[in-house]
């Protein structure tokens, strides 16, 4: 109970009211961010980036299963970096907002779209892609905000634990995985997402949460060896 205690002392019960509304704030601004997907989810494309790699990549039903994870584990996380984590909830909800609005840039000027194949499977993986291409135009592809967003993640529960950051990780390259393998985007999204995601995230967390991790933390004649 008292590491409990500690651990919830650095979350939004333990920074104060201002910072509780800065929190709060943050998370207003990465759902308002978000909402522009769907208004720029169309045609026409301006850039058309698949390449012999991505024709030659087969098309891997059950990768449907990471894709579709994105959105519970965000939220999910969010929620855990809140209660234990103020300053990372806010420079992961800073870096999602950045990543939303300088991907819609793209999707407004430099639309791209991706060519679907044709499925056959009656299994339940095969459905679950089809689910995915009824609610998703096959435009907004560049950079890939679900490689972007899923790595933004990954590198803040990194900061937060190495253990459950190697979860994240291990998460955050199947999702990328996914993107190319149930044909949802090309490598060339999967990379710019990638960009955006390290960029923003770098940025943030040395604004926001600017605290040494706690190996570094320790005075060198304290260290073991």
């Amino acid at each position: 109970m008292t590491r409990l205690r500690a651990e919830l002392r650095r979350g939004v019960f333990g920074v104060g009211l201002k910072g509780a509304a800065f929190c709060v704030a943050v998370g207003v601004l990465t759902y308002v961010a978000s909402l522009g997907y769907d208004v720029l989810n169309h045609g026409p494309n301006q850039l058309f980036l698949r390449t012999p790699l991505d024709q030659a990549l087969p098309v891997v039903p059950i990768f449907a299963v990471p894709y579709v994870s994105l959105q519970p584990v965000i939220y999910g996380s969010l929620v855990i970096f809140l209660l234990f984590r103020a300053r990372l909830q806010q420079s992961a909800g800073l870096s999602l907002s950045a990543t939303f609005l300088v991907s819609y840039v793209f999707f407004a000027f430099l639309q791209t779209f991706v060519i679907r194949p044709t499925l056959t499977g009656d299994d339940v993986f095969t459905q679950m892609v089809r689910t995915v291409y009824a609610g998703d135009n096959p435009y907004n592809d560049f950079p890939s905000l679900h490689v972007a967003t899923s790595a933004i993640i990954a590198i803040h529960w990194w900061r937060f634990d190495r253990r459950a950051g190697y979860v994240a990780a291990t998460w955050a390259v199947l999702v990328a995985m996914s993107t190319v393998l149930i044909r949802q985007h090309y490598l060339a999204d999967v990379a710019g997402g990638l960009i955006f995601a390290f960029a923003t995230s770098l940025f943030f967390l040395r604004v926001i949460d600017g605290e040494p991790d706690e190996a570094q933390a320790i005075p060198s004649s304290q260290r073991a060896g």
